[in-house]
């Protein structure tokens, strides 16, 4: 059933009008500065004693903002933060907007320190500089090898590859509003002797540094599996003796984090945050916060599906039909739900023969992937769709691959084939609908 959530009760006040569309924006894009949308950030400012409130007390999140530096941004820090959960790159085509790769993620960091210490330099300076970084600890294994200028008996399109996670590191870091460039950085794709002038502000770096310097920290950096039980001891579960109040908070905490972040959850009663979603004063309150970030709830007795549907906290349109990728993942959709057990298990090598099949059927649909090995990335792909919207876990079994969820179930799905188009016709439009 799809629930309305009743008037918000408790000792905690609802947000007010003008609060309610900055808190949906800060979920859906953390970093909110002045020059993406000037009225926003003025209420920002406006309500930030409501605003940091109202994160603290539910999810257990910090919200900063600058107002000289004119910028904000939202910590959503985990104490088991999802491994899956990227920044995404923004490009001109919704569909080029992918996942940053784990390259393009140690750059970032690269970047910002070499800008820390120079806030203005060209790109061919700062590229010299975090090769010389790299350099100087690949061989130990702290950094990858970051080779952009090919070498001899380097292969052209690995040192392509490493320029292009270099400009996209630019890339998202621009989109962060942490720096800007007196050229386009589309230039640095077309021409590779291209060079242009970067520029950062320093107080708006310092927003990236969400604790003290690692000095200070009694954390071992040749251990940085130890490190998030350092950097999050406020949100790490209660220990066996504390206060009952100090308990129910982490619960809390945890269960309206699961419905502020996450498409899908299992309430399980037999976990705390399971528990609290399974009470009535705790479903009250998930339901009031939902409500009041823009989300729509509907509760089952087994699973809750949260969704937006004004778009405010995310740009996830699935499920929908518009993408290769994602009638890709409405047929493994169908698959799963057709299977003897549906909730059991599947891997990688079944999602593959699925959809290889579905190419073998239809030749002219998914035409760029059409071909040996190639079905295989579009699992990936397909995979990765049902992933954000709940529909499968990622945490491994004792071997590898995906647990479905509840959520699988929450969709009819009805696959017709589309009328073979003409051989001179490019048919990028696929089999499956979603109803």
């Amino acid at each position: 059933m799809t629930t309305t959530p009743p008037a918000p009760t408790g000792d905690q006040p609802p947000l007010s009008p003008e609060a309610e569309p900055v808190v949906a924006r800060l979920l859906g894009h953390q970093i909110l500065a002045e020059e993406d949308d000037p009225e926003q950030f003025r209420l920002a400012c406006h309500h930030r004693h409501e605003i940091t409130r109202w994160f603290s007390e539910n999810p257990g999140w910090r919200f900063h903002i600058e107002r000289p530096a004119g910028i904000g941004r939202l910590y959503k820090r985990h104490y088991d933060p999802p491994a899956g959960r990227v920044p995404l790159l923004h490009r001109s085509k919704p569909s080029a907007r992918t996942p940053v790769s784990p390259l393009v993620q140690i750059l970032t960091a690269l970047i910002c320190e070499q800008m820390w210490r120079a806030t203005q330099t060209t790109f061919n300076h700062l590229q010299r500089a975090v090769i010389q970084a790299c350099g100087t600890e690949a061989s130990t294994g702290r950094l990858p090898r970051f080779q952009p200028v090919a070498t001899a008996g380097q292969k052209q399109a690995t040192a392509a590859a490493h320029r292009m996670a270099f400009i996209d590191a630019l890339r998202l870091l621009e989109s962060w509003h942490f720096l800007t460039s007196d050229q386009p950085l589309n230039v640095l794709e077309q021409d590779i002797d291209a060079d242009l002038t970067i520029t950062a502000r320093r107080e708006r770096l310092a927003l990236l540094i969400a604790c003290p310097a690692p000095s200070l920290l009694p954390i071992d950096l040749d251990a940085p599996d130890s490190h998030i039980a350092a950097l999050c001891p406020d949100q790490a579960p209660p220990p066996e003796d504390a206060l009952p109040v100090d308990t129910a908070r982490h619960h809390r905490h945890t269960a309206l984090r699961a419905v502020l972040d996450n498409p899908g959850i299992a309430p399980d009663p037999a976990t705390g945050p399971g528990a609290y979603l399974s009470s009535w004063s705790g479903r009250e309150q998930a339901l009031n916060v939902a409500a009041a970030a823009g989300l729509a709830c509907t509760v089952r007795q087994d699973w809750w599906m949260i969704t937006d549907p004004a778009g405010h906290t995310t740009d996830l349109t699935f499920p929908r039909s518009r993408t290769v990728e994602q009638q890709a993942a409405l047929l493994l959709l169908e698959a799963l739900t057709g299977r003897d057990d549906p909730m059991a298990w599947f891997g990688l090598h079944w999602t593959t023969d699925v959809l290889a099949e579905h190419l073998r059927q239809r030749p002219w649909w998914a035409r760029n992937y059409q071909g040996t090995g190639k079905a295989r990335t579009l699992a990936t792909a397909a995979v990765h769709h049902l992933l954000s919207i709940g529909a499968c876990t990622a945490d491994p079994p004792p071997g590898t691959g995906w647990q479905p969820t509840p959520a699988i179930h929450l969709w009819r799905l009805s696959i017709t084939d589309a009328p073979r188009p003409h051989p001179a016709t490019e048919a990028h439009e696929g089999s499956s609908r979603d109803e």
